[in-house]
């Protein structure tokens, strides 16, 4: 029986052994606190609507303390598609023109000589995120920001090289509206309430102005539907 019992302990022992960290990603608002609600929970990686204008933030963590990849430096990518373009931009943080890497975007955990740069060719613009060599911890590791820059649906790929360096694991997918903050103060009040007060029942709006925005179903008239389109956003900061 001890020896079943010792052999029992040593294949859990080489289980855990063998155990691969996932790296993840979680998207918040710009506060960095509130995370982006999903459209529905039961499917992953597919938002809510956000309203044009809105800056996201796209956080890369590990739930281990070894690198990111077989290899040691195969790393992985945030990018978009050429076909999501004028919707939809990534932006990382602090440039630093001698070593060509954005060292606000890396965060301690993500270890010695990691790096954040630029992933730009044909087709595809983005990120390349690589682990250092010493001192990974599990945590947070990268920090990038996204920005909703006009109605239409887009799609963030986000890559593991070590699985695949030309397709992602899988997309963050975001759908963006029009916006409710009428007079870009960054929230969503008071004040932009007073603006869609004042166009109250009108019925003449037509594109591009869409009676200042807040006609927000464009439908041509400014009543309960964009009313409760804009109650969605209340008080929500853009940025």
């Amino acid at each position: 029986m001890a020896k079943i019992l010792r052999l029992v302990l040593v294949l859990i022992a080489g289980m855990v052994s063998i155990v691969v960290g996932e790296v993840s990603t979680t998207v918040y608002l710009s506060d960095g606190n509130t995370p982006l609600a999903l459209a529905d929970p039961n499917i992953s990686h597919v938002y809510r609507d956000v309203m044009v204008g809105t800056e996201l933030i796209i956080i890369v963590s590990s739930d281990a303390n070894e690198y990111w990849g077989e290899s040691g430096n195969d790393g992985g990518s945030l990018a978009i598609e050429e076909e999501y373009w004028d919707y939809g931009v990534l932006s990382a943080r602090d440039y630093n023109e001698s070593t060509f890497d954005y060292e606000g975007s890396r965060f301690d955990a993500a270890g010695k000589e990691a790096l954040v740069v630029d992933w730009t060719e044909p087709g595809i613009d983005g990120f390349d995120l690589y682990t250092g060599s010493t001192g990974i911890e599990a945590g947070d590791w990268f920090i990038i920001d996204y920005n909703a820059i006009d109605i239409c649906d887009c799609n963030v790929g986000f890559y593991n090289h070590s699985v695949s360096w030309f397709e992602p694991v899988y997309y963050l997918s975001f759908s963006h509206v029009r916006t409710c903050d009428f007079n870009n103060d960054a929230m969503v009040n008071l004040a932009d309430f007073a603006i869609l007060a004042s166009y109250w029942l009108t019925t003449n709006c037509t594109n591009p102005d869409w009676c200042d925005g807040t006609d927000l179903d464009v439908d041509g008239s400014v009543d309960i539907n964009d009313l409760m389109l804009f109650c969605q956003y209340w008080l929500e900061r853009t940025r």
